[in-house]
């Protein structure tokens, strides 16, 4: 090989070693202003419902304690019937004296013993007996609260006006008129 082609190898292999490091002095120089930091996804959490109450009526005083679940026809006693309450508000709620009324009949009620329902919590209403707790009330009733087809349920404070309310029937749930 003649030293003229050793030569323009030589200028050649030179450039080519210049331009692949220009190359990438340019592309670390101006790789930070084309860099995006990764996007964290954050974690799903659950939509709380706006409400959890067995009908979307308002809350009279202010007070955000509704009821939330009802059996009515149990597949086994009827007294095994219940119904769940919960306090949606931000503050705990003293139940005593608080009462449960139903439209079957003016006998049917049921007064709150002494019991603080705090904020978020909920608790289970039984028609039977039994022993009461933090999650569960018992009424001690003797017969059977609620009626199998069509019935409504007022829950009432101490002074009697009513707080929340329901009605059922085979067609489902709707609110109850206030007043009872």
């Amino acid at each position: 090989m003649s030293s003229k082609y050793k030569w323009l190898f030589a200028v050649l292999a030179v450039l080519g070693i210049v331009i692949i490091a220009q190359a990438g002095a340019i592309d670390s120089y101006y790789m930070p202003l084309v860099y995006k930091q990764p996007t964290h996804t954050p974690t799903p959490t659950a939509t709380p419902k706006p409400t959890e109450c067995l009908n979307q009526v308002f809350f009279i005083k202010g007070i955000k304690v509704c009821f939330t679940d009802i059996v009515y026809k149990p597949t086994t006693s009827p007294l095994d019937e219940w119904v769940t309450i919960k306090n949606l508000g931000n503050s705990s709620v003293e139940l005593k004296d608080w009462r449960i009324v139903s439209d079957s009949s003016t006998s049917f009620k049921y007064d709150f013993p002494e019991f603080t329902l705090k904020t978020g919590q909920t608790i289970k209403v039984w028609t039977k007996t039994g022993k009461n707790s933090s999650s569960e009330l018992f009424m001690n009733h003797g017969e059977q609260f609620w009626k199998d087809n069509k019935d409504c349920g007022y829950l009432k404070d101490e002074s009697r006006e009513t707080v929340n309310s329901f009605c059922y029937s085979d067609t489902g749930f709707s609110a109850a008129p206030y007043g009872k």
